[in-house]
């Protein structure tokens, strides 16, 4: 099977609102936003559509330990509002745009609507299981030695 260049990646519930985005100083995340869009040249990673900046969302990429509850920010992408509203597919469909997500899934990962909402089934899945325990949150020391304002997050 292909890897998937889109996959919903829904965020557990005690982690909400724990994200460099909410809690950096916003001339730091700022910053921090211009340099991932300079890297993307101002397109998105994940389609390529090249969309004004203000489009652009800097979206913050986490990889969760389930075994150990611990939570790392891996790296920031720039990616399209369409690709972000599949990422957060959770909130996509909470607002009525879950349609549309699956149909951004289908179109950048060339799969069916079927693949699409099984993508999105299993990531409700492990979201329902996550939210049921704590959670450590941990920065990648590659990002940390870049931007050390991201020890905020650390607890």
């Amino acid at each position: 099977m292909q890897e998937l260049k889109l996959t919903p990646h829904l965020v557990p519930k005690p982690l909400w609102g724990k994200s460099a985005a909410n809690l950096l100083k916003r001339a730091d995340w700022d910053r921090i936003r211009r340099d991932a869009l300079q890297a993307a040249r101002h397109a998105c990673q994940v389609c390529s559509d090249a969309a004004s900046a203000s489009l652009l969302n800097c979206h913050e990429l986490w990889d969760y330990d389930d075994e150990h509850g611990t939570a790392t920010l891996v790296g920031l992408r720039i990616q399209c509002r369409n690709c972000d509203s599949a990422v957060h597919m959770g909130r996509a469909v909470r607002r009525g745009f879950g349609n549309a997500a699956i149909a951004q899934l289908v179109k950048v990962n060339v799969i069916g609507a079927r693949e699409a909402k099984m993508l999105y089934r299993s990531a409700m899945d492990a979201w329902r299981r996550r939210n049921k325990k704590p959670w450590r949150i941990v920065v990648e020391k590659s990002l940390m030695e870049r931007y050390p304002e991201l020890a905020i997050l650390e607890n």
